[in-house]
C-alpha cells in the first residue's frame, strides 16, 4: 500500500492509500499542522497502520511554502524510520498515482525529498 500526501489546497489535506489495483480518498478541511493527525485517522480508518505503508508521494510545487514543507518533512521521516522510497509528483502526476507507482519503487532508499514551492517563500515582514 502506497500513501499520496496533498496539501496544495489551503486548509485543505488531501490523503490517499492506493495499490495498483484499488486506491481510497480522503479530504479533509483542516490546518496543515494537523497533517500526522490525520495520516493516523485514515489509516485506522481503512484497518492499516505506518508498517503497511511501502512507499509516500508528494504533490510539490502547489500550495503554500508551510505546506509543502510540512508534506516533504513528514514524507522523509517516514521514509527515514521506516526505510521505504519517496517520490515527489506534480498537479497532474497525482491525479493519477497508480502510473507512479513504478518510479516510486524505483527509488534508492536514502533518497529524501526536496520541497519544490510554487513561489518565492514570504517569510517575515515584507516591505
Amino acid at each position: 500500500m502506497f500513501l499520496l500526501i496533498d496539501t496544495s489546497v489551503r486548509d485543505s489535506i488531501s490523503l490517499s492509500l492506493f495499490d495498483t489495483d484499488t486506491k481510497k480518498d480522503v479530504r479533509v478541511m483542516a490546518n496543515n499542522r494537523m497533517l500526522l493527525f490525520h495520516i493516523d485517522a485514515f489509516l485506522k480508518q481503512e484497518g492499516k497502520t505506518v508498517e503497511n505503508i511501502e512507499g509516500i508521494m508528494v504533490l510539490v510545487g502547489e500550495g503554500s511554502f508551510t505546506s509543502t514543507r510540512l508534506a516533504v518533512s513528514v514524507a522523509n521521516t517516514f521514509g527515514y524510520a521506516r526505510k521505504i522510497p519517496l517520490l515527489s509528483l506534480s498537479k497532474s502526476e497525482a491525479q493519477h498515482p497508480q502510473t507512479s507507482i513504478a518510479s516510486l519503487i524505483a527509488q534508492p532508499i536514502g533518497l529524501y525529498l526536496s520541497a519544490t514551492y510554487s513561489g518565492v517563500p514570504q517569510l517575515g515582514i515584507v516591505v
